[in-house]
């Protein structure tokens, strides 16, 4: 199976030199109970087993980052901490400080082994199969869900995507944008989200 990919505009800072970019169009996130059903069919694990395993891994890594150290999982990657805060000069000695110190991420290198693995990836340029992505701007947004609320009084999420014409993973991150600024109204789940138009549209 092919990874699909599309390219979109690059917005920010770094439209001035790089005007395009191809970003992986996702798909769905797979957790750990797939995962263990997959990795046991060929070991004489149990899915129990396998999960109990991970979640003592992760304790373990959890409490080694904290600690200041990288962990190493051969075949897999570097994991590391990521700070951030508020940085400042301390008026007394001249010298920058940082107050409220706290984690920012957790860095991922992968191995070569990884890197060795994936060397045989298949690409699929997915731009304009479902429509060419190009980021749509504030005033289209607004006319997009104008447009699907004057025909229908609830909306769903993909049907939202394909009217913007954005990927899943850029689509999902504006809805949770949309949904902060009050253009749109969650009155579904939260893992399966049902709009109405919001206070601000």
């Amino acid at each position: 199976m092919a990874v699909p990919y599309k390219i979109q505009k690059t917005t920010g800072t770094f439209a001035e030199t790089d005007k395009w970019k191809a970003v992986v169009d996702e798909y769905e996130t797979i957790g750990l109970d797939w995962l263990s059903r997959q990795i046991v069919r060929g070991t004489s694990m149990t899915s129990g087993d396998l999960i109990g395993a991970l979640v003592s891994l992760n304790n373990e890594m959890a409490e080694q980052l904290m600690a200041g150290r990288r962990v190493h999982l051969p075949g897999l990657g570097y994991f590391s901490l990521a700070v951030k805060g508020d940085l400042y000069e301390d008026p007394k000695t001249g010298k920058m400080r940082l107050r409220n110190a706290q984690v920012r991420t957790v860095k991922f290198r992968p191995d070569r082994q990884m890197m060795e693995a994936l060397r045989e990836t298949k690409f699929e340029n997915a731009t304009y199969r479902d429509g060419f992505y190009d980021a749509p701007t504030d005033e289209e947004i607004d006319a997009a869900l104008v447009r699907l609320f004057d025909a229908q009084e609830v909306v769903v999420t993909s049907r939202l995507l394909r009217e913007l014409g954005v990927s899943r993973s850029v689509g999902y991150r504006l809805v949770k944008r949309l949904e902060a600024e009050g253009k749109l109204r969650n009155v579904g789940t939260p893992h399966r989200k049902i709009f109405m138009r919001g206070t601000k549209l």
